[in-house]
């Protein structure tokens, strides 16, 4: 059987995603879809607008085969390390390849990227930007734009860049796919032809436009939506208490570079809100979503240390939902690889590696659940299997 591997956040699931979906299916070929999906804490920073059981369930709703958890140490962080957590649980999975949307929409020239980006004096320039204050993604930037262009390292060009240093080091076999983002931009407020991203979504859900949010999305994701949804902002208060309480914890935290954590603790000590303190600490090396990260970092108590573990192995490999041809997918995984045991809250004393790691996740979901309450299930339910 071969599977085709969607790395998502579906943060909400909209009709981009379903054209993604269909395109994926037409261009690889493939047998079975497999979405390997933020659980609930995203890479940008913030916790997801709805839990992932609802999204799983939207997934499954609108054609995707099976939905595994891309858990939060790896959905929580830089591209580099949300990429490498995906790649490796989709290898894990034996997807044949991924399928992913990207502005330049040639993976050849992503490549080319990966490539010039290997090179010594490439290092040695990003370490030099690195010094005179910029941030790595900005450094990143600089050098690519000036050899491949401006706008070469749009939102999805980077992620698709990072899927394939991914797969190059770790060995994989995967094949790489990319279809071309077109209509609407990663960060367009607008929409075209029913087509919005996932940016100008959200940013019509704080305004609460749903006239225009109804014609953008499946009707049951639209239902769905008129939920209370979770934002960074619900969630300042218990990161604010955090700092507070423990501020000698905050330098093992990631991403909290030598003596950040007295920045961090002074700021949120004179702030109540989220918007206060990204006034006081967003700089032009801490950018927005990176200073997000931090904080939702210090929220799940993310640390190096955890940090270091999850990037040599991967601890285990969570199933959020399946049709029938997805449970077909994993007896067939089953009865021919000798794969880690794919894990419920049910069968959690059976686990492969490392309990603790993953009995920690279930913890940051009840963080979660503090301020937006839901059912813990064994699996998504599928209200309209064919």
């Amino acid at each position: 059987m071969k599977a085709c591997g969607l790395i998502v956040e579906y943060n909400p699931f909209h009709n981009g995603h379903k054209y993604h979906l269909m395109k994926a299916r037409e261009i690889t070929k493939c047998d079975l879809t497999i979405a390997c999906m933020s659980g609930n804490y995203l890479q940008r920073g913030e916790p997801a607008l709805l839990n992932k059981w609802l999204r799983a369930e939207m997934a499954i709703e609108n054609k995707v085969d099976l939905v595994v958890e891309l858990p939060s140490f790896y959905s929580n962080e830089s591209a580099e390390i949300f990429a490498l957590g995906a790649i490796k649980i989709l290898d894990y999975l034996r997807a044949d390849s991924i399928c992913f949307g990207s502005e330049v929409g040639e993976v050849e020239i992503l490549q080319d990227i990966v490539k010039f980006s290997e090179r010594k004096e490439f290092s040695e320039k990003i370490k030099e930007l690195l010094k005179e204050g910029i941030s790595y993604p900005n450094a990143m930037r600089i050098l690519i734009e000036e050899e491949f262009g401006e706008n070469s390292l749009n939102p999805n060009n980077i992620l698709g860049i990072e899927y394939i240093r991914a797969i190059k080091k770790i060995n994989s076999n995967i094949k790489s796919f990319t279809i071309k983002r077109e209509k609407v931009g990663y960060f367009d407020l607008g929409f075209k032809d029913e087509i919005a991203s996932a940016t100008g979504i959200r940013a019509m859900l704080k305004e609460k436009e749903y006239d225009k949010l109804k014609k953008l999305m499946p009707s049951r994701t639209y239902e769905i939506l008129m939920d209370k949804l979770a934002f960074l902002d619900d969630y300042y208060t218990l990161i604010k208490f955090k700092v507070l309480n423990d501020k000698d914890n905050l330098r093992n935290i990631t991403d909290m570079e030598e003596g950040l954590w007295n920045r961090v603790y002074d700021i949120c000590k004179k702030t109540n809100t989220l918007e206060e303190f990204m006034e006081e600490f967003v700089n032009k090396r801490y950018t927005l979503s990176r200073t997000k990260r931090i904080l939702c970092h210090i929220l799940l108590n993310l640390t190096n240390k955890e940090r270091e573990v999850v990037k040599q192995e991967l601890p285990f490999v969570r199933v959020l939902a399946f049709n029938k041809k997805g449970a077909e997918y994993l007896k067939y995984l089953k009865k021919n690889y000798e794969i880690i045991p794919l894990i419920s809250n049910k069968n959690v004393n059976n686990l492969l590696q490392d309990k603790e790691l993953f009995e920690r996740e279930l913890d940051r979901d009840e963080i979660y659940k503090l301020i937006h309450p839901y059912i813990e299930q064994k699996f998504a339910i599928n209200k309209k299997e064919d």
